[in-house]
């Protein structure tokens, strides 16, 4: 219920809020939410403390593990605040230029015409970055879960807040397609033969086929549908990072990856998915605070003897957080 009325109070006062309020006033309201917010979620602060210190190791003091999460937790309302006024920005010309590195990768690998799969794991300024790249002409296909379930919304979220707030991500992503729509390998293939680019955030619980592999200490389920795309289709693979907020923000490509063609699904996967898994956990390790999904952590079992090789299964995906893509 408590998320209930924080979604209620979002999309209604705040919204209508970031309609009258200058940008700046925004971001103010943002930073005094954000404390606020750190002050109240104790419990959440010591679930990601705790995620943080099993992901970094001992090395790491509990006093820079604090400081993560505190900054963990105000990364989170500032881009909840970016959504309310992404659009305004970018209709005012006022959305600060990126940071751009390894623009010529993203060049590169869009020069024979096959397509690109932009591959990034949760991070905050993703949403910023992606819509700053459109405007540029290398407008992403954002591959997500529009809905995806939530143990922690109530029958007014469920039924009534959900939907709304979907349709208000819609407006803020906008080049989108939904992993539960039966013609999003469609459309991400008709993408891809037209020679764009499509973005998968392929560290999200939310695909049917998956496989396990250490992460961050624990082991975590990987969706692999994304990689028997890139398979059939021959699509160039580009990762990519994206840091900060609308103030100021990084983007980084690396450059195209040489990913082993095999004829079957099961040989390509477990010949390239550790790759892919190791430069995602990289860039989770250098910069922690950044990564939206922490909590989701608790829900995967630890790395053991027993279990810390790459297997396929088929499980359904666990409740998460709002907005995950695949």
């Amino acid at each position: 219920m408590t998320k209930d009325i924080l979604w209620l109070i979002y999309l209604y006062p705040l919204r209508f809020l970031a309609w009258l309020m200058p940008a700046a006033t925004m971001r103010l309201l943002g930073r005094a939410l954000g404390r606020a917010f750190q002050l109240v979620s104790g419990g959440q602060k010591r679930v990601v403390v705790s995620r943080l210190a099993g992901a970094l190791g001992p090395e790491v003091s509990v006093a820079e593990l604090e400081r993560m999460a505190d900054c963990y937790a105000a990364n989170s309302v500032n881009r909840a605040i970016d959504d309310l006024i992404l659009n305004r920005l970018i209709r005012a010309g006022r959305l600060n230029p990126a940071d751009l590195r390894g623009l010529e990768h993203l060049q590169e690998a869009l020069a024979p015409g096959r397509g690109v799969v932009l591959l990034s794991g949760h991070f905050f300024a993703n949403r910023v970055a992606k819509r700053w790249l459109a405007g540029m002409g290398y407008s992403p296909l954002s591959v997500r879960n529009g809905e995806p379930p939530d143990r922690r919304l109530g029958r007014l979220g469920k039924r009534w807040l959900q939907p709304r707030f979907s349709r208000f991500l819609h407006a803020v992503i906008r080049d989108e397609a939904f992993v539960k729509d039966p013609q999003c390998p469609l459309k991400i293939l008709k993408r891809l033969r037209c020679g764009g680019i499509v973005s998968v955030n392929f560290d999200g619980p939310f695909a049917h086929h998956r496989a396990k592999l250490p992460f961050l200490g624990r082991i975590k389920r990987f969706p692999t549908g994304f990689l028997e795309i890139i398979r059939l289709s021959r699509c160039a693979v580009v990762p990519m990072l994206c840091l900060g907020d609308s103030r100021h923000f990084t983007i980084r490509f690396l450059k195209g990856l040489e990913l082993g063609q095999w004829d079957s699904r099961e040989e390509f996967v477990s010949s390239n998915l550790p790759t892919l898994v190791r430069i995602l956990e990289s860039d989770i390790r250098a910069h922690p605070e950044e990564w939206e999904l922490w909590a989701l952590l608790r829900d995967q079992v630890r790395c053991s003897p027993r279990n810390d090789g790459l297997t396929e299964d088929a499980a359904a995906g666990s409740p998460g957080p709002q907005g995950n893509h695949v």
